[in-house]
């Protein structure tokens, strides 16, 4: 057997970076014939934390400037996993490169580092693939195809979650994340991404939104254990109302200070002949109800999905699904295209689209009043 070919990888930041460089390492074990990635070189702000990236990593090299990184003739590809506000410098540079790109979501800080960026790359004949992982999950792919095959019929409406309680501690610094200037936006810009995503990818894209944000906890201290605080700009839960072309409604939520949740994601979809839902802390499974049975055999039925993987190798369709293997195969689908050639989905495009979604939201949220989708080049005066 011709062994597989090996892609040097490089990578830019080291914290959700480090989930990554796991994910990559570990994708040849999954699938024959991708290939397989060698670490060679991360980048972080400081010598403390490229360290630690290299010892835990096993990267081979590290450098404290992401530039020296992209530099590198010994790199087929880049993973950038910096802040939100570094994306649009990075992917730019990375972009006039000839390295694939892997970027985390979101795509930028905001609506015109976006468009910026994509318009870059369409210039350079360029994409990069998004860090979208929810995608991947098995449900959410079966989810997908009943709604292509349009087995719930024309939709009604929709209603996406997610909800954390990661920063419930007041006393928990939000670091970069409470500046507007650094973060474009506090869960409307962190996770809310996730959410538009599967939203455009499942249903359809918004054509208005009306959203009304709040911020519950309006300081935080700068640092662990300082007492100097800092006022928080950003937002830690936000509703969004959103309309789709065809008259289909909905909501997305998303909050940081929800007693009880963890990472919990949930999506429903309600149409003329069905119903569907998913939740991400019971992520083996899809529940679907059939609108077009008799009324007293329409209770929800519970659709095992596990680890509906094909052609991998490991661990078995009996195994239990995980939120890491969702990033396992997000880049095994990296990986693919990158080999193949093939556009990559989500690629650049629909990052842009997110952000769309996003920028309607906070102009929204700004005005108190309903904002259409700005077209393609203008500026986001659609206000209604």
């Amino acid at each position: 057997m011709v062994r597989p070919e090996v892609l040097r990888a490089g990578l830019v930041g080291y914290g959700i970076g480090k989930v990554y460089a796991a994910a990559l390492r570990n994708v040849e074990m999954y699938y024959a014939g991708l290939p397989s990635v060698r670490l060679v070189a991360v980048a972080t702000a400081s010598d403390a934390s490229s360290q630690l990236a290299v010892e835990q990593g096993g990267f081979e090299r590290y450098t404290t400037d992401y530039r020296e990184l992209l530099a590198s003739e010994d790199l087929d590809l880049v993973v950038i996993a910096a802040p939100n506000y570094l994306h649009h410098e990075m992917l730019l540079a990375a972009l006039a490169t000839n390295k694939a790109i892997y970027t985390d979501k979101p795509l930028a800080n905001n609506l015109r580092e976006a468009r910026d960026i994509v318009e870059r790359a369409r210039a350079l004949g360029r994409d990069a693939q998004l860090s979208f992982t929810l995608r991947y999950c098995p449900a959410v792919r079966y989810a997908r195809t009943l709604l292509q095959e349009g087995r719930l019929g024309d939709i009604y409406s929709f209603r996406l979650s997610y909800y954390r309680s990661s920063y419930r501690n007041p006393e928990k610094p939000l670091r970069w994340k409470a500046e507007m200037a650094k973060s474009g936006g506090g869960v409307l810009n962190d996770l809310v991404p996730h959410l538009a995503d599967l939203l455009i990818w499942l249903v359809g894209m918004p054509e208005r939104v009306v959203a009304q944000t709040r911020t519950f906890i309006g300081e935080r201290p700068v640092a662990k254990d300082s007492s100097e605080r800092i006022h928080v700009e950003t937002d830690d839960h936000v509703i969004i109302q959103a309309m789709l072309p065809g008259g289909s409604i909905g909501t997305i939520e998303a909050g940081r200070l929800i007693a009880g949740a963890i990472n919990n994601v949930t999506v429903e979809v309600y149409g003329s002949d069905g119903s569907l839902r998913w939740d991400s802390m019971n992520p083996n499974y899809l529940y679907i109800a059939d609108g077009t049975k008799a009324s007293d055999d329409q209770s929800w039925r519970q659709i095992p999905t596990v680890q509906t993987y094909p052609g991998a190798l490991i661990p078995g369709m009996d195994v239990a699904v995980g939120g890491m293997r969702f990033y396992i195969e997000a880049c095994a689908d990296f990986l693919a295209k990158t080999q193949n050639h093939q556009p990559y989905d989500p690629g650049l495009e629909q990052g842009l689209l997110v952000q769309e979604v996003i920028e309607m939201a906070i102009e929204s949220a700004h005005s108190g009043r309903w904002v259409k989708r700005p077209m393609e080049g203008e500026g986001n005066d659609g206000i209604v």
